[in-house]
């Protein structure tokens, strides 16, 4: 097995923590993984030009040392027959060239048509990877078995049985993939998981979360087929799933949810809306809505909500505002924690720096609760996680 792409080849114990699956709840468990050397100068590699490309771009001037070799545009063994697209391989595409005007992007940056060129010519110690939501995950399993860290969009895979592949990579081959579950390091997100884990509420009890979004006069091609899209559980919801976990460091034990498309008739792959009901490890339950239904007229693109009840109070997050309210303390609105990069936090933690916001294990439990709430849905039964 080739580990090209590693500046530093010592085995350092990194921590990870389990938040669904078989332990349903958070533990701190070690294990050792590939590391980089902090001094060394960090090589980074993008693929695809979907989804949220500047959580890595934006990054790259705040890394020390980091500097973006190489951008591979698509995938040279899979495409969409049925829709008739290749996968956008495109130099001249709208997308790319705004991202070749991006500061991260030097004069020097390698431009290649596929990751499969792109892995074969260049030494990478870690990737971006946005292509269509159900091509990530082989992007993720091919640099996983050359040694290349990777920070995936979400979910990190759209089928369970690649999600487990990619967990067997990952575990031989001693490299880290995380997700851009950059929810985590926004300022109201990290002021309600303050909040809980002071004790300011007591238990978690009741967990409430909504993410309703504009859909805007069109997506990408890969938005019409189910196949293509993976779902909006997976692509959405997994955002509201893992803030949950994270805020009230709780678990999934179960879940069940039900979603249709009511309104997206030229997208008919896309769920416009979905409801999960999920069963916490504490014997708790949280709820989890999704809209695609947000009106062009609103002013924001997106409306993100989370509301825990405890046993001693309440917290909410609503318009960029989190409130706490207390059996002793009327109504307070909390001082916002300052916010913070997904991208570089993953590097600081593969460098040995600081402990990781997000683990690569909780990445791939949120992403498991995510696709079994989806079958759930699809099968319409409780499902146990």
């Amino acid at each position: 097995m080739s580990l090209t792409g590693l500046t530093a080849h010592s085995m350092i114990p990194g921590p990870e923590q389990l938040s669904a699956g078989r332990n349903k709840t958070p533990s701190d468990r070690r294990e050792p993984f590939r590391s980089l050397d902090p001094d060394a100068e960090l090589r980074v590699g993008m693929v695809g030009t979907f989804g949220h490309t500047e959580l890595v771009l934006g990054a790259i001037p705040q890394i020390r040392g980091a500097r973006l070799v190489a951008y591979a545009l698509g995938d040279a063994e899979r495409l969409s027959e049925s829709l008739g697209e290749t996968i956008e391989a495109n130099p001249a595409s709208r997308e790319f060239e705004a991202i070749k005007r991006h500061p991260s992007f030097l004069p020097d940056t390698r431009i290649y048509k596929s990751y499969q060129e792109m892995f074969a010519k260049e030494r990478l110690d870690i990737i971006g990877t946005c292509l269509p939501f159900t091509l990530n995950v082989f992007v993720s399993i091919a640099a996983a078995e050359r040694g290349i860290h990777v920070m995936s969009e979400k979910p990190l895979a759209t089928e369970l049985e690649h999600l487990s592949k990619l967990e067997r990579v990952v575990d031989r081959t001693g490299t880290q993939v995380s997700a851009m579950l950059d929810m985590r390091l926004e300022p109201e997100i990290r002021t309600v998981r303050d909040v809980i884990s002071r004790g300011l509420i007591g238990e978690p009890i009741l967990a409430t979360a909504q993410k309703s979004y504009k859909f805007g006069n069109s997506r990408p091609w890969f938005y019409k087929r189910l196949e293509t899209y993976g779902g909006t559980i997976p692509w959405i919801g997994i955002h509201a799933i893992d803030y949950i976990m994270y805020t009230t460091g709780l678990g999934i034990a179960q879940a069940a949810a039900m979603q249709s498309n009511k309104s997206l008739s030229d997208y008919p792959g896309t769920e416009d809306n979905a409801g999960i009901l999920l069963k916490l490890s504490n014997g708790g339950t949280a709820v989890v809505t999704l809209d695609y239904l947000r009106p062009e007229t609103a002013s924001s693109h997106g409306d993100d909500r989370l509301r825990v009840i405890g046993s001693k109070g309440v917290v909410e997050m609503r318009g960029g505002k989190v409130e706490l309210v207390t059996r002793d303390q009327g109504a307070t609105n909390m001082t916002l924690l300052p916010a913070g990069s997904i991208f570089a936090d993953f590097v600081a933690y593969l460098r040995g720096q600081s402990r990781p916001v997000l683990t690569p294990r909780e990445a791939m439990a949120a992403t498991r609760v995510c696709l079994l709430a989806r079958q759930a849905a699809d099968e319409r039964r409780i499902i146990s996680v």
